[in-house]
């Protein structure tokens, strides 16, 4: 029983650990101190914080027009579940969760977006995920929720590949917009230009989890093209019935593959290569339209790259964003008289395209907040051209779109509560500010010099279009129509972006004088980032080997384009349409608002009241903690309550078991983070009390002698501890700096050292009526800092990085016992090839103060674990001067990319060289002599996934062979799992 329970567990944290997947066992982070309201209707729950109110009705006003469809092809609709908005993070997002079940929205609205405002996107997809939850919750699954909690609704989720939740959810957007994305023509444009994804006779198990050899598309894109060429094929959605079986007999292995062969005698497999063979038809039998622009450099085999909005310096260089699976974003410069490249300045996570203006370059870029993970900003940075080196505008943390013009620089700002404002901010400092409308989204700015005007990208219920805005407000420019624009530019009177109008991504303009829309390229697979450089024309094109860089004569194509509502559909085979709402014909007014507001009136979410959150529970006894963070699972009879509030703030566990030798044990477990400041709390009852006590070795009777202990009482212990991490995010780093400080008190038995008599010989002549004081103080003190680089996909360590920390630990309580001072210090180094790795590491720690027996031993001290040499354990050392060091060297061995067919796939095994060094002084026959110990060996690293699992579900086993200097050879195994 205890080794199935185990297996469960590690399957559910696997699931849990997916960090695109629906239900995650962690939290997205607690935002900054806000205060809260929540609406109550008969089906959800919106909690939000005050500044979005407007945004939570609109968001409400959307799921209650969409609830009579939203669970088309299901039998049983949406879950009656609470939606968390979080306004303060621009890296937009949604995820349905379980423990606890919440819908997670960041309004914040995607830089690449298409025509569809976000909100709606997000209902569409997001609330379809509920539809799913809820059919998977049947049957056996629900008599599990009843024993486990949400815990057991989590293991249905095993019952529906998460590719395919994903891709019924992408369908859902898709069939409730006009032009959805599933239909958008980059969302299959890998596929199109790989050719024989359905040919491929390697395990396909890489087209589900990934590689780390090849770009693959991630499970969106595969998910969308099964699901929607089953629903072609069978006439009705599978997952239904997929659902309902597997909710009914999830004791069956691979429920999914029965279910399929039962009601539709297929499965996953035959349903792929179906699925690529009718899409590689049918894009075949599509006319081949060469690209008009001319390629500047070459893309290599086997690693994907891709270049990003070209800037013209000049008439002989070109400034570009390189990103491959090999090295992280960073600008280059291309020569285009000799194809030479140079690397200018490694970027962070760029979030929207870089400008050109006065020799320098402005972009801007993700970077968190110093204590609140909820809070990422898009901040405006720029280059000088002259030195390369990377900068930051400090107070513009909210900027989007940066645009350089002669006298000014201006840039989209977006504010938590929904608004978009054009900031202009002159040379000389004076600053301008051109509001946009409520409810419009901004997705692209621009000032063009013979109109001398800025332009916007605007997206709202009438779709996308191009307008003017100035101090009398928004002017349009174009109508809105359900085609998606992009990478808005302007120069000498043209506007220049990518629309999909065509039916394919490609560079278009318009021309203000002529108030006409032409198309400027004509492509194999798509032109992307339009730049007007001159006479020329700088574009990105796409082939089955990345995005490359591109030029063309700026009219040698001129095509009108005929003004349409929806784009053509060139790419997408043809599809049955869902009979549902087109979420494009729902208008949001504030009469809607007032009537809502009058029907479901808006509440003060008490905070304090809501921290606990108890949402699932065991009949066992176990630390939820050490199972997430260290994969450690210690059980016993009884039972463990676990709790989170919805805000991601707050976690807690409270633990009743029993076992024969420590009777009955009480754990509890508190942790909140909602003040930036991460506090923690742990509380613990029973088992036997713990002895620090002498021992001696008796030269007359030749036996090593203790003091005695009287009948132990229970044990008991509670601690706290409160940490500060600043998290320092610059670009290409990221730094780290944290305070920490714990208090911990035991009734552990000391040994009273003050009552020690010696003899003549030096031992202790009274040790058995020495005796002992009851209570166990510990308070310490750290200080760490980090600074990592990026990594690059292929990357499992950072090329450069260091860690230092050190701590001070004392018992206030006690003068007998000693101090502890460590040291510790880490350093990431590139190895001599790409890819590998050197590690090293040092530390030092030893006891300060407190009683010493004649010999220099402190009999009563506190000890690290850090860098204990491996195959020995922190019983084999003394923390006396205490200094240890160890040096690894790892490199990938190879990328097999096969297993067992849907069961487990290997991406990735490497081999990883250590040794470890240790000494210390131990006291030897009355005196301190030196020890030494250490070990060498190495590990084998597996990077796999199982059940087919996507990209962020991968995990790793470490198998590892040291031999210690004490002879023998110690072997050992951990799982790493992907959270």
């Amino acid at each position: 029983m205890r080794r199935v329970l185990l297996f469960v567990l590690l399957l559910t944290a696997l699931l849990f650990g997916v960090r695109r997947a629906e239900a995650q066992y962690y939290t997205w982070g607690s935002d900054p101190p806000l205060k809260w309201s929540t609406i109550r209707t008969p089906d959800v729950r919106m909690i939000y914080p005050d500044t979005v109110s407007e945004l939570a009705r609109r968001t409400l006003f959307y799921i209650r027009a969409v609830q009579p469809d939203i669970a088309y092809g299901f039998r049983h609709g949406p879950m009656r579940i609470p939606f968390v908005m979080h306004p303060e993070n621009f890296e937009s997002n949604g995820l349905v969760m379980y423990l606890p079940k919440r819908v997670e929205f960041l309004t914040s609205p995607a830089i690449d977006s298409y025509s569809m405002p976000w909100y709606k996107q997000l209902v569409a997809h997001e609330y379809r995920h509920a539809v799913q939850y809820n059919n998977l919750n049947r049957g056996v699954i629900r008599v599990l929720s009843y024993i486990l909690g949400q815990q057991g609704s989590t293991i249905g989720l095993l019952c529906m590949p998460v590719w395919a939740m994903e891709g019924d959810a992408v369908m859902s957007e898709t069939m409730m917009s006009s032009f959805g994305r599933g239909l958008q023509p980059s969302f299959s444009m890998a596929y199109r230009a790989m050719g024989s994804v359905g040919r491929d006779h390697r395990n396909i198990d890489r087209w589900f989890c990934g590689s780390y050899r090849d770009y693959i598309p991630d499970h969106y894109e595969l998910g969308y093209q099964i699901c929607s060429y089953a629903w072609e094929r069978y006439g009705e959605n599978v997952w239904d019935r997929v659902a309902w079986f597997g909710s009914r007999n999830p004791y069956m292995l691979a429920t999914t593959r029965i279910a399929l062969e039962k009601y539709y005698d297929t499965n996953v497999s035959r349903l792929f290569r179906e699925t690529f063979d009718e899409l590689e038809r049918f894009w075949s039998s599509l006319p081949e339209e060469p690209d008009t622009a001319r390629p500047l450099v070459e893309l290599p085999e086997r690693n994907h790259t891709e270049y990003q909005w070209p800037l013209a310096l000049g008439d002989t260089a070109v400034l570009a964003v390189k990103t491959d699976l090999d090295r992280v974003s960073r600008f280059v410069t291309v020569d285009l008289r000799t194809g030479r490249e140079r690397e200018v300045a490694a970027t962070g996570l760029i979030s929207t395209r870089p400008t050109l203006g006065n020799g320098r370059v402005w972009w801007t870029e993700y970077r968190r907040s110093a204590l609140f993970e909820q809070r990422v900003n898009s901040q405006l940075c720029y280059m000088n051209l002259a030195d390369g080196r990377t900068r930051t505008v400090g107070p513009a943390r909210r900027a989007l779109y940066p645009t350089s013009t002669p006298d000014a620089l201006g840039w989209v700002e977006y504010a938590p509560e929904g608004r978009y404002t054009v900031v202009v901010r002159r040379n000389g400092g004076e600053e301008e500010r051109f509001a946009a409308p409520d409810r419009t989204e901004l997705h692209g700015l621009a000032w063009d010099d013979r109109t001398r005007a800025w332009y916007v990208l605007v997206t709202d219920g009438s779709g996308m279009w191009i307008g003017r805005i100035d101090a009398g407000g928004l002017h349009a420019v174009t109508r809105g129509a359900y085609i998606t624009l992009s990478d808005l530019r302007a120069s000498d009177g043209r506007l220049y972006y990518g629309s999909i109008a065509s039916g394919k991504d490609e560079a278009h303009c318009y021309d203000l004088t002529e108030r006409c829309e032409y198309r400027l390229t004509t492509s194999t697979y798509g032109s992307f980032d339009p730049a007007p450089a001159g006479d020329r024309l700088l574009v990105t094109t796409y082939d089955r080997r990345g995005y490359r860089l591109a030029s063309q004569p700026a009219d040698s194509v001129r095509i009108p384009v005929e003004a349409r509502r929806v784009p053509l559909n060139r790419v997408n085979p043809p599809r049955r349409r869902w009979e549902v709402l087109n979420l494009d014909t729902v208008r949001f007014a504030m009469a809607d608002s007032t009537l809502q507001s009058s029907d479901f009136r808006a509440k003060r979410y008490a905070k304090v009241p809501n921290l606990v959150n108890v949402h699932s529970w065991m009949p066992l006894a176990f630390n939820p903690f050490s199972l997430v963070e260290e994969q450690s699972i210690d059980l016993n009879a009884g039972v463990t309550l676990i709790s989170q509030n919805l805000l991601s703030n707050t976690e807690a566990y409270a633990s009743y078991g029993w076992n024969r030798s420590e009777g009955s044990l009480f754990n509890l477990g508190v942790r909140y983070y909602g003040l930036g400041i991460r506090f923690d709390l742990d509380a613990s009852y029973g088992g036997n009390q713990l002895f620090y006590s002498l021992g001696q070795y008796n030269a007359q009777t030749g036996k090593y002698e203790y003091q005695s202990r009287p009948a132990p009482d229970k044990y008991y212990s509670v601690g706290l501890s409160a940490t500060l991490p600043f998290y320092l995010q610059r670009g290409y780093h990221t730094r780290q700096f944290s305070v920490s400080a714990r208090w911990n008190y035991s009734n552990g038995m000391v040994a009273d050292l003050g009552k020690i008599e010696w003899g003549e010989g030096g031992g202790i002549t009274n040790i058995q009526h020495v005796g002992f004081r009851e209570g166990l103080h510990q308070v310490a003190f750290g200080l760490g800092y980090s600074d990592q680089v990026r990594m690059a996909h292929r990357d499992f360590a950072p090329r450069w990085g260091y860690t230092l920390s050190t701590s001070y630990t004392f018992n206030p309580a006690d003068r007998y016992f000693s101090d502890l001072i460590l040291f510790y210090g880490q350093a990431y180094l590139p190895g001599v090839m790409r890819h590998h790795s050197l590690s090293v590491a040092a530390t030092y720690q030893t006891s300060i103060g407190g009683y010493k027996f004649p010999g220099g031993y402190a009999p009563l001290s506190y000890k690290s674990t850090r860098l204990i040499p491996r195959g020995f354990t922190s019983a084999d050392i003394v923390s006396n001067n205490y200094t240890a060091c160890e040096a690894n060297y790892q490199l990938p061995l190879c990328y097999p990319e096969g297993g067992i067919g849907s069961v487990i796939y290997f991406k990735r095994i490497r081999l990883n060289v250590g040794g470890d060094y240790a000494r210390f002084r131990t006291p030897v026959g009355g005196a301190l002599a030196w020890q030494r110990i250490w070990s060498v060996g190495g590990d084998v690293v597996f990077d796999f996934n199982l059940f087919r699992q996507p990209a962020s579900g991968t995990s790793t086993f470490t198998l590892s062979c040291y031999r210690p200097s004490t002879g023998g050879v110690w072997i050992g195994g951990s799982l790493g799992l992907p959270f």
